[in-house]
């Protein structure tokens, strides 16, 4: 009684000491998301509180006469904390702050992967530590086979899930060395515990180092993806200023110079009226410039016909007077699809279209566009010259396309070879958002 009245007084100093500093020296909440957090947690949570009271743990057994000798006990209890620090307090700390709402906001293929990662980690456990017929000088070397299960767990569920694995490898592999199995033949038993927990400490510190590392590395790549949607919306809002005021400010402004100089042109003579007449048909070759100006950089089609006509009506329009067939292949395409998806779409078509002209020699040039099982497929494909891919020319605009479909949330796949044409394919998983019920 005495003894664990001493742990349990030793164990909360050492917990409040750890949350005191962890406290002090970082502020925020998300303490596990950075590298810096996680190292004010190794140094103060896992190092310097568990050191200050683990002797203290070794004191409290040898008054009480558990024990002898203060110094290796003081070390055995502090590998003990430390490994509890390291499984233990994530584990609450995330599932508390996350767990409920990262099993209700995650996807069913996601918690199959969770699942299946549980599983693995548990069977790959019993068969190292469990199973008796492996030769007693190979058990060391098997140590290591659990290593890929934790890269997983780290990888793909960060700090919360490498925490569960650890875990739940340590409790199984102290379980079968309490009970006879020994990972290190020579040792004791006491000694083969000692042993697997300082492996496990030394191989969960990196792991969560590089957990972060990829934690800062996703809310990176996240915060870049933002960054580009916003300056891709922003760039579709001033197309669609500079395009109405070309349509609605010059475009009159040049229709009102145009009855005027007709107007002018049945006043005057005969002399000036045939030089009249051919400025009149340049204002009005100026005027209808200025109206396809307008339609190229903003295309208020799509606003009134929908996808599938607009892309219609861009395809007979770009293969008009050029050397180039263009088919197109649309159906099941769902209404009332966010402005966004369409706009990008449409772009990603008249971008793919102008590359084909411009550079590839094409004789013919197919655009496939379809949606089946809740997923937008578009495929555009030509007979041209081809290129490179791994030189893209940077005035092809393949990095616009990729910035288009990273920042609605799909995926793109180029593939092309010399003289073989060229093949890109955008898919995009449709949700009851991008879909307003609305038709």
């Amino acid at each position: 009684m005495w003894t664990a009245l001493g742990w349990f007084l030793t164990n909360s100093g050492e917990a409040l000491i750890g949350v005191y500093c962890i406290t002090r020296f970082n502020g925020s909440s998300k303490r596990f998301d950075s590298v810096r957090g996680v190292l004010i947690f190794v140094v103060f949570g896992v190092l310097f509180a568990p050191l200050a009271t683990s002797f203290l743990d070794a004191s409290a057994v040898v008054l009480t006469g558990w024990g002898r000798h203060v110094w290796p006990l003081g070390m055995e209890r502090f590998w003990t904390n430390a490994l509890a620090e390291l499984t233990i307090v994530p584990m609450i700390v995330l599932g508390s702050a996350r767990g409920i709402a990262w099993i209700r906001e995650t996807s069913r293929a996601r918690l199959c992967e969770a699942v299946l990662l549980a599983v693995g980690t548990a069977l790959v456990a019993f068969l190292v530590f469990g199973f008796e017929n492996w030769s007693p000088a190979s058990t060391p070397a098997l140590l290591y086979v659990p290593l890929p299960l934790l890269l997983w767990a780290a990888a793909r569920f960060g700090l919360g899930g490498l925490s569960v694995s650890v875990l739940s490898t340590a409790l199984i592999s102290n379980w079968y060395t309490i009970h006879g199995r020994a990972p290190f033949p020579d040792a004791s038993m006491a000694q083969n515990v000692i042993s697997l927990q300082i492996l496990f400490c030394m191989v969960v510190v990196p792991l969560m180092f590089l957990s972060a590392v990829m934690k800062e590395a996703r809310r990176t790549q996240e915060s870049l993806c933002k960054m580009s949607a916003s300056l891709i919306e922003a760039q579709e809002q001033e197309r669609h200023r500079i395009a109405r005021e070309l349509h609605d400010d010059l475009g009159q402004e040049l229709a009102l110079a145009k009855v005027m100089l007709d107007a002018a042109r049945e006043e005057s003579e005969d002399s000036f009226r045939a030089r009249l007449t051919d400025v009149s048909d340049q204002l009005s070759a100026i005027s209808t410039r200025a109206r396809e100006i307008s339609h190229g950089l903003y295309p208020t089609q799509l606003e009134y016909l929908g996808l599938q006509k607009a892309v219609k009506k861009l395809c007979d329009e770009m293969q008009r007077g050029k050397q180039i067939s263009i088919d197109l292949m649309a159906g099941n395409l769902p209404e009332g699809l966010q402005s966004s998806i369409s706009l990008s779409f449409y772009r990603i078509v008249q971008e793919g279209l102008h590359n084909i002209i411009t550079h590839s020699h094409a004789k013919h040039a197919q655009v496939e566009l379809a949606a089946n099982r809740g997923e937008m497929l578009l495929r555009i494909t030509d007979d041209g010259m081809g290129f490179d891919t791994s030189q893209e020319a940077a005035g092809l605009g393949l990095a616009s396309m990729r910035e288009r479909v990273q920042a609605i949330g799909g995926c793109i796949d180029i593939s092309s070879f010399p003289k073989s044409g060229t093949r890109i394919e955008v898919r995009l998983p449709l949700s009851r958002d991008d879909v307003s019920s609305a038709a």
